[in-house]
């Protein structure tokens, strides 16, 4: 017996159309995905700045983050940039993000950081946002993100402190 054995033509052209289609419906998902991994950085700054808000107002002690924009990373500290806070999702441990080594935001850029004319922000007892030299904003304080061409930005309400993605 001298059978041979393979696929026919018909067999490959059927089996290419099937993973084409599945390449095709597989796509969109797959591209966003990077808009993914940046909201999710997002969200976490949005989180820990109101956060660190929280913690100034319930524990009557200065709080605030710090942005190393150089660096790729920002610190979240009471009541002076030099003492980070104990991160509650991973207790031991200081609250600094570090987009550079952290796996979920690997390649997550901190673009820059602006309250008033300092790359950070402390609140106050009452929540209210100022500049790490403690003086009022005049102005929204904004931190900038970007992933691979897009970018999102974390604002930060003079008065208020309320935190907002846009």
């Amino acid at each position: 017996m001298s059978g041979a054995r393979g696929f026919t033509l018909t067999e490959l052209i059927v089996i290419l159309s099937i993973v084409g289609i599945l390449a095709w419906v597989a796509w969109p998902r797959i591209t966003a995905m990077d808009e993914i991994k940046l909201d999710a950085a997002a969200r976490r700054l949005a989180a820990d700045l109101r956060y660190a808000q929280s913690l100034a107002m319930s524990k009557r002690t200065v709080h605030g983050i710090l942005f190393e924009p150089a660096l790729g990373r920002y610190t979240v500290f009471a009541p002076a940039p030099g003492t980070p806070i104990e991160d509650p999702s991973d207790r031991g441990r200081p609250l600094v993000m570090n987009y550079g080594s952290r796996a979920e935001f690997q390649g997550v850029v901190l673009v820059s950081a602006a309250f008033g004319a300092t790359p950070g922000v402390k609140f106050d007892y009452f929540g209210v946002p100022r500049d790490t030299a403690m003086n009022d904003l005049a102005s929204t304080g904004r931190v900038v993100l970007s992933y691979q061409g897009s970018a999102d930005t974390v604002l930060v309400a003079a008065q208020t402190g309320e935190v907002t993605l846009r």
